[in-house]
């Protein structure tokens, strides 16, 4: 919970002075471009929390949430291919490794 919400505030704090630096955006919309990413950011890895709330079991919880993610990160590369006119499989393959790279760094510490 902790890490969510500092996650959040950090990537939102980002927005809000990259936006502001910028000189582009108004006061008003740089303010709702940076409690639009804390939401977004704090919500979505609060879904995160649901399979260690529900599931018993540590470990099969664990695997639930990396499952989760790997299917959200899989969606988001093919959005993201799609939108650059790229192969989607290509573009989620390579992400999806670097994902289960980093899975498997930080559990085998």
């Amino acid at each position: 919970m902790t890490i969510a919400i500092a996650d959040a505030m950090s990537d939102s704090l980002g927005i809000h002075i990259s936006q502001e630096g910028s000189g582009v955006k108004s006061a008003r919309d740089v303010w709702k471009s940076t409690i639009a990413t804390f939401l977004a950011k704090f919500i979505f890895a609060l879904t995160f929390m649901v399979p260690i709330l529900l599931i018993n079991n540590l470990f099969s919880a664990v695997v639930v949430s990396a499952i989760w993610g790997i299917i959200a990160l899989a969606y988001l590369s093919y959005t993201i291919a799609k939108a650059d006119k790229e192969t989607p499989i290509k573009v989620i393959r390579k992400h999806v490794m670097i994902a289960v790279i980093v899975i498997i760094v930080t559990y085998s510490t």
